[in-house]
């Protein structure tokens, strides 16, 4: 989406962003036929060696990958963290969520920190949320101003239950609306009555 502004001397103008463009609509509808790239299929090992040590090499191996469908097998035994890829303008890709995550051990999703990425990418100012709501703290809202948002991690913090939120199936979008802010969409498919887990940020 662009951003517009409005002047005397221009009166209404676009000063960033690329429109609204079929990744858009794809990202707001959940829609996945689009994304053809080449998949990162990060393993549980591969998550949680990139949180306990976030050498170049792990970094790299949790890295979502744009224009694709990436799927991620971690089941929270220890914590984790996975990537973004650069933050240009109009990407969209998806992460499919294929790890049981039943244990009580926070999952990561960084904004920066891979190779390709520019150092300042950020969550845009949004509130995250699950689609299909349950648990208390199944929403966040991201932290700064619309202006100058801040938060450059999204947090998923499950139980130790089969009552999570966010399980096997679920399918979380990621939007780069503008240059280094990304907007993020979860369609969760729930493990029993949906009632734990958390979403937080930093």
């Amino acid at each position: 989406m662009p951003k517009i502004k409005y002047d005397i001397s221009k009166g209404l103008h676009q000063v960033a962003g690329k429109g609204l463009t079929i990744n858009f609509l794809d990202f707001l509808a959940g829609n996945q036929n689009n994304l053809t790239g080449t998949a990162a299929a990060i393993t549980d090992a591969e998550a949680d060696s990139a949180k306990s040590s976030a050498s170049a090499s792990n970094i790299a191996a949790a890295r979502m990958a744009p224009n694709a469908v990436n799927t991620l097998a971690f089941d929270a035994g220890a914590a984790g963290a996975i990537y973004l890829p650069k933050g240009t303008a109009d990407t969209h890709l998806a992460l499919h969520i294929t790890g049981d995550m039943d244990e009580a051990n926070a999952l990561d999703i960084f904004c920066r920190g891979a190779a390709d990425a520019s150092g300042s990418e950020v969550l845009a100012r949004q509130v995250i949320g699950a689609e299909y709501q349950g648990a208390a703290a199944s929403s966040v809202l991201t932290a700064g101003t619309a202006a100058a948002p801040t938060s450059v991690k999204l947090i998923y913090t499950p139980a130790a239950a089969a009552t999570n939120f966010l399980q096997v199936g679920s399918m979380i979008h990621f939007y780069c609306i503008v240059e280094n802010q990304w907007l993020v969409k979860v369609f969760n498919v729930p493990e029993g009555a949906g009632s734990t887990g958390a979403f937080t940020v930093a």
